[in-house]
């Protein structure tokens, strides 16, 4: 009986080869002379259907991870339609000495007035101490001047100075800082001369205190009058509106170097100037644009063309998960941070921020760019402060995580992603020597008449690099339709294979095998050994209410 059931197997399988529309089975039903000529052809054809199923795999796990496909679109945008960047110019000085001995000598004169523990000695003692606020800007190279008694002295000094109630280091920080106008003191918007002191606001950034041109974003100041205050400057500011893409027709400034005795000694690696450049709405620290930071040596014009790029998403794109399309549409942003503005850096912002809050508990005062309500670290946190950065720096040691708390210390920002529709910016810069004078009565013409060597200078000229811009669009091009396509184009090129092959081979293994085994059990109870195969599914029908036949 297992012989005639093997036999019915094998009948079965040789009328698979003989009916299927698959190419390259037939051989197998025909007698060859060649020896393993029938092995040698299965193993070919073994090796082709594992590659194009491999094939078939791979596409299906591109089209899994990345649906999208960008399409640059032919026609050129006009430089009028993207915004201007916002422009941040930071000294190398981040205190100025004049300030912080004013502030030095009030917080003396207040310390001998105080029943407090002494914290200096004199006023040098005293403006040497407070220099300590500027590691709140938590510069990877910088280490720790004073230790927590010390610290915690000053911070009650402070504390007591303003009245009992808490004091704010940002705002003590940008205080101390040069102005504005001491930094940019002649400028140039298209032509028209412009008031620096006016077009340049003072603001915070994480390494400095900077003065940012063409800035949009709100005031995050602790203190409600000193937002007020922050907010109505920078909507007096006029806005910056594209009239021409011509070097000498752009936006200049001058910017003129701090005097050597209005120097601090807080950490430095040059005394260049440090300009930003940034979308106006974001916080003035770059993190990820292909803008960034240049820096601007003593006595040279620098010449910066921007480059604007306009992309967007097609509306199909919008079905797609943020994760796999690797952006976020506005108002998937705005729910990911809670707020009404996102951008990538904005989002590194708040991730940065929220590290600090999970080791330390408060943020870096200077960090406050966000208006998410966080609680501001003073000087007795400035220790852990001092730590964190350590890890976010790419250190390996956090003195006070240990066991299950370490991988705080290692928190990712990989939910941060680019917006769907917007504008990028790609800028160039192009160095010159700026040419000294060698009189007493300076420069004779142009942007710097009148001004001399004295004090070092520097030229920053910003211009949109190009009338026309290029245009991106992405677009939902690798539908599961065009998937399919592809699949079928490769199946059927290799070995005339299609979906119904599919269908075909499983109608054998259970159609017919289900049959084979029903009715082989079914005449067994009968006793009877010869059994048809089929259920006869492919039996011609004939014409109904024929007369039967003698």
């Amino acid at each position: 009986m297992a012989r005639v059931e093997e036999s019915h197997y094998r009948h079965l399988f040789r009328e698979f080869l003989r009916q299927s529309y698959i190419n390259g089975l037939h051989p197998f039903l025909y007698h060859s002379p060649v020896r393993y000529a029938k092995a040698l052809w299965l193993a070919l054809l073994t090796a082709i259907v594992i590659y194009t199923h491999i094939v078939i795999v791979n596409l299906t796990q591109e089209y899994l991870v990345q649906p999208t496909e960008i399409h640059m679109v032919p026609d050129l945008v006009h430089v009028a339609n993207s915004p201007f960047p916002a422009v941040g110019v930071c000294t190398a000085n981040k205190i100025s000495q004049r300030l912080l001995r004013d502030y030095a000598v009030k917080l003396f004169q207040h310390q001998g007035n105080s029943s407090l523990q002494a914290v200096a000695l004199d006023v040098d003692d005293m403006a040497d101490r407070l220099l300590v606020l500027a590691q709140f800007y938590l510069s990877p190279l910088e280490t720790e001047r004073w230790n927590a008694s010390e610290l915690d002295r000053l911070h009650r000094l402070l504390f007591s100075y303003y009245h009992d109630s808490e004091y704010s280091v940002g705002e003590i920080l940008r205080n101390l800082s040069p102005d504005c106008g001491e930094l940019v003191i002649r400028g140039i918007v298209f032509g028209a001369p412009v008031n620096t002191s006016r077009m340049f606001l003072k603001r915070p950034t994480s390494t400095n205190v900077c003065c940012i041109f063409n800035y949009r974003r709100a005031s995050n100041s602790p203190f409600a009058s000193r937002r007020a205050e922050d907010d109505a400057e920078m909507k007096a500011v006029p806005r910056v509106v594209f009239e021409s893409n011509s070097i000498l027709n752009s936006v200049q400034f001058v910017l003129q170097g701090t005097p050597k005795e209005d120097f601090t000694n807080t950490f430095n690696t040059n005394n260049a100037f440090h300009l930003t450049i940034f979308p106006q709405e974001d916080y003035a620290t770059i993190q990820s644009t292909t803008l960034g930071e240049v820096l601007v040596n003593h006595n040279s014009i620098v010449e910066i063309p921007i480059q604007p790029m306009f992309f967007n998403s097609a509306k199909d794109v919008y079905g797609v998960s943020p994760k796999i399309r690797r952006c976020y549409y506005p108002e998937e942003g705005s729910r990911l941070l809670n707020q009404s503005y996102y951008s990538m850096d904005e989002c590194l912002l708040v991730c940065r921020i929220k590290s600090m809050v999970d080791h330390c508990g408060c943020v870096s005062p200077p960090m406050v760019g966000s208006s998410v309500d966080f609680a501001y670290c003073m000087l007795p946190d400035l220790p852990c402060l001092m730590r964190w950065k350590s890890i976010w720096y790419g250190y390996n040691e956090f003195a006070f995580l240990q066991g299950k708390e370490e991988h705080l210390a290692q928190r990712q920002c990989e939910h941060c992603l680019p917006t769907c529709n917007g504008v990028s910016m790609s800028i160039t810069n192009n160095v010159a020597p700026l040419r000294r004078t060698y009189n007493s009565t300076g420069y004779l013409n142009g942007l710097l008449k009148g001004l001399s060597n004295e004090r070092p200078l520097a030229i920053i000229k910003l211009f949109f690099k190009l009338r026309f811009a290029q245009a991106t669009k992405s677009q939902l091009v690798s539908s599961w339709v065009v998937l399919l396509n592809r699949f079928g184009g490769i199946l059927s090129l290799m070995y005339g294979f299609s979906i119904v092959s599919y269908i075909e081979i499983l109608y054998y293994l259970t159609g017919k095998g289900f049959v084979y085994i029903y009715r082989s059990l079914t005449y067994k109870k009968l006793g009877k050994r010869n059994y048809s195969l089929y259920w006869h599914e492919l039996m011609p029908k004939g014409p109904k209410n024929l007369p039967l036949q003698n």
